[in-house]
């Protein structure tokens, strides 16, 4: 029954708008950052080139990667994604690609993005292509810009901070609708070795604040038990990283009471420079 809810939703969207106002909105990618329920904008690995690009300046080795994302059990919410991320020029770059939808309704984006460490801190600018899909009522592509950035304020504690399109690209142009603004802040407590803590608050300019927490524990050598929850919607999170040799292997699983549920397989493999 939900399926074929869904189905007629995403037709309905694509009948509705003909300016293409219908979105999905959320980029954020990873079993890592979603086994924590998102709580990601203090992370620094390769998903920081979707979760803050601040942070992908303390990425030391050439990465690739891969994602998928079942959400609700709908084949027309699943959502792909990957990248590439390399050290050049005395910094970090990287490539991301991410797909949402089907062929009737889908989201797509490409993403080039650079982050340099200064002492203590690094931040990174993300430039993204964005482009929207509806069939028989045709394509629109945007521009947005994403900024962010990370602090090591001690050896235990980190700050990061995003703005995702914080250019506010307008999507409609007859409605005035914008692709979301989304603002997040978060701190890392880091109290040993292979234990995270990470508390954020995140604000979307035409909805609420709400919180996200998550825990990382290594509970034994190269194996990471994670949880996480989120408030508005309220959403519990779950997942576990294995890491064999150079492979990261990772997965996570979101519950939305109203929704279903999301599971995310993510594999990561880090080069030899």
């Amino acid at each position: 029954m939900f399926k074929l809810i869904a189905s007629i939703s995403v037709c309905l969207l694509g009948i509705y708008s003909v300016e293409l106002s219908a979105q999905n909105g959320r980029f954020d990618l990873g079993s890592r950052a979603n086994g924590m329920g998102n709580a990601s904008v203090t992370l620094a690995d390769g998903w920081s080139m979707f979760n803050n690009i601040g942070g992908l300046a303390r990425v030391e080795n050439t990465v690739a990667m891969f994602t998928y994302q079942n959400k609700y059990g709908v084949p027309q919410f699943n959502t792909f994604g990957g990248g590439f991320v390399k050290p050049v020029l005395k910094g970090v770059a990287g490539v991301g690609v991410f797909r949402f939808g089907d062929d009737l309704y889908n989201e797509q984006k490409i993403n080039l993005g650079f982050s340099n460490q200064f002492g203590l801190t690094s931040l990174g600018l993300n430039v993204n292509y964005l482009q929207y899909n509806i069939e028989g009522a045709g394509t629109k592509g945007i521009l947005m810009l994403d900024f962010g950035g990370l602090a090591t304020i001690t050896e235990q504690l980190v700050f990061g901070a995003q703005v995702t399109n914080i250019n506010q690209a307008e999507l409609s142009s007859f409605s005035g609708e914008k692709v979301p603004t989304v603002m997040t802040a978060g701190l890392s407590y880091r109290p040993s070795t292979g234990l995270m803590l990470n508390v954020e608050i995140e604000k979307d300019l035409d909805f609420d604040a709400y919180f996200k927490i998550g825990l990382e524990y290594e509970i034994i050598k190269k194996v990471k038990f994670r949880t996480g929850l989120v408030t508005e919607p309220f959403e519990s999170a779950f997942g576990i990283g294995f890491t064999p040799s150079a492979f990261d292997v990772d997965y996570a699983f979101r519950n939305n009471p109203n929704l279903g549920d999301i599971h995310e397989l993510t594999i990561t493999y880090r080069f030899d420079d």
